[in-house]
């Protein structure tokens, strides 16, 4: 297999990301998500995509998106599907053995600065496990007294303390528009900065526990709230504070809005901080 990729790629002259996994259809009716033609970016993909521990197996998922190596001419010379974060699988059906690339931050966050769609989703569970996020009893912040410490972990402005004490952190997705509308206000107030807010507001974001929290509760909250800042501003924020809980809640954000690639450019650097490459020592022969 090995020789088989050094002589695909030896012949490649653009790479393809495509829509869609194994399941996805003819690849010649799929969305193109991004294409690479410049030399030292295909060399990049190369590099990102081959160099890893093949698994003897495969995962049971479909896969997506593809990965399609095209010649001069335009013909498909190769295709792989990514599976997850750091998997890659390469003439599925032909070879049945999955690629567990060396390092899967720099390939997740090289995709996702294609514009890619998607890839910054794959960090979700290491930055869960680093920052020890995963969701136990109560699901949700409860109201009241006994809520207000959840708030000042969380790093909520005290601004807002007196509104949502009044509410369970599932209700804080609930809230109506004029209670929103009351909610910015009290922040733009104490928080002129839109860069500011940005920060306030993703690091309130990636405090949250995953899932319920996160997703269906406050978060929504906060999403709404940093609905109304400009891209600039939230990158600024982004590029600007680099700790785990800004980079999650980057990710959480885009994950419910898309990217361009912009934030993905932007909280890149952290997540290198954060998953840097393998040492010599310990890289995947």
């Amino acid at each position: 297999m090995i020789e088989w990729l050094d002589d695909v790629w030896s012949r490649t002259r653009t790479v393809q990301f495509v829509e869609g996994g194994e399941d996805g259809g003819p690849l010649r009716d799929r969305t193109v998500l991004a294409e690479l033609s410049d030399p030292a970016a295909v060399d990049a993909a190369r590099a990102l995509t081959t160099e890893g521990r093949f698994l003897g197996d495969i995962c049971r998922c479909h896969g997506g998106p593809t990965i399609l190596l095209r010649n001069a001419e335009g013909q498909v010379l190769a295709s792989a599907g990514i599976h997850g974060h750091g998997s890659v699988s390469w003439q599925r059906s032909r070879f049945r053995d999955d690629l567990a690339v060396t390092d899967p931050a720099a390939l997740q966050l090289f995709l996702a600065e294609q514009g890619v769609p998607d890839q910054l989703a794959t960090f979700l569970p290491p930055l869960a496990d680093l920052l020890g996020l995963h969701e136990t009893n109560p699901q949700f912040r409860p109201a009241g007294e006994a809520g207000r410490r959840y708030l000042a972990e969380r790093g909520v402005p005290d601004v807002l303390h007196p509104v949502l004490v009044t509410v369970t952190g599932q209700q804080s997705g609930e809230l109506t528009e004029a209670q929103i509308d009351d909610v910015r206000h009290r922040l733009k107030t104490a928080m002129p900065s839109p860069t500011g807010r940005a920060t306030i507001l993703l690091s309130w974001l990636g405090r949250l526990p995953i899932p319920a929290e996160a997703f269906c509760g406050e978060g929504i909250l906060v999403r709404r709230l940093l609905a109304d800042l400009a891209l600039p501003d939230v990158s600024t924020a982004a590029a600007g504070t680099r700790t785990g809980h800004v980079a999650l809640g980057v990710v959480n954000l885009v994950m419910h809005s898309g990217d361009n690639g912009t934030l993905a450019a932007a909280v890149g650097p952290t997540l290198r901080q954060l998953f840097p490459p393998p040492s010599t020592a310990d890289a995947v022969p």
